[in-house]
């Protein structure tokens, strides 16, 4: 009888959302954190925020001389081990059987590995920080400021790819984070493993609260919050990364867990 058909429907158990299975029903990702571990998802962005706003207000030099210089200040520091930490995530994830046996998500985490390497790479000049050596003049000639990088040399390699990731990351982090909130039914699909978790709109939030400082000064010359504040935005902007790499391991070793209980 059609009643008992739509009774045995309706009793499918749920899974946990897969990018190899098409079809549902399927369950939000137990993995995900929850306010019992808000001290590091919203604990550390919220005291680094304070941090750089804090330092800037008492004292300018500080800041100035410890955390905005090139190569060995707090903020390209942070930078630079915040995205070779994301990279080194990415890499574990590859030799993940679970990984590694869906084409879809190894591609997604190898452009992830990449993209992490690029900017660690980058934010240190592929090692001239560190070790000193010389620009070659050929490269000093089209680079703006005489590093071994590609980001200074034209916008094709800094100010578009950084686009780029501020965009993925305003509709990723943040609007897809506060849809899936008021409508969990987002969550509820095979593609929900690459949606981030509501955990990441704080440090969001934070790249949010720095850029939209950074515009305000330029547009309106209204006084920054601190210096520099591209410099700031970027290290949220390298965080989130690294945060949503930790939360995609996580949901990955749930799914192989329940896949081992099948």
């Amino acid at each position: 009888m059609p009643p008992k058909q739509a009774s045995h429907k309706s009793s499918a158990k749920p899974r946990l959302p897969d990018s190899a299975p098409h079809k549902g029903p399927f369950k939000p990702f137990a993995s995900d954190p929850g306010w019992g571990e808000a001290w590091w998802w919203l604990g550390i962005p919220a005291l680094l925020a304070i941090f750089l706003i804090a330092t800037q207000a008492i004292s300018r030099e500080f800041y100035a001389t410890r955390i905005l210089p090139e190569g060995y200040g707090f903020l390209e520091l942070g930078q630079f081990f915040i995205a070779f930490a994301g990279m080194m995530v990415a890499l574990s994830l590859l030799f993940r059987p679970f990984v590694r046996a869906r084409r879809l998500v190894f591609v997604f985490v190898c452009l992830a590995a990449l993209g992490c390497l690029y900017i660690a790479g980058e934010e240190h000049s592929w090692g001239q920080h560190f070790f000193q050596w010389q620009t070659p003049e050929y490269w000093a000639a089209i680079n703006r400021q005489q590093e071994t990088n590609l980001h200074n040399t034209m916008h094709l390699f800094g100010k578009k790819p950084r686009a780029a990731l501020e965009v993925s990351i305003l509709v990723g982090g943040l609007i897809l984070p506060l849809l899936a909130f008021f409508k969990p039914a987002i969550r509820a699909n095979r593609w929900s493993l690459f949606i981030p978790a509501f955990a990441v709109v704080p440090t969001v939030l934070g790249a949010i609260l720095f850029k939209s400082t950074d515009a305000l000064q330029k547009k309106l010359a209204i006084p920054s919050l601190v210096m520099r504040p591209s410099e700031a935005t970027e290290i949220f902007l390298y965080l989130f990364l690294l945060f949503y790499l930790i939360l995609f391991t996580r949901r990955i070793t749930e799914l192989e867990r329940e896949a081992g209980k099948l």
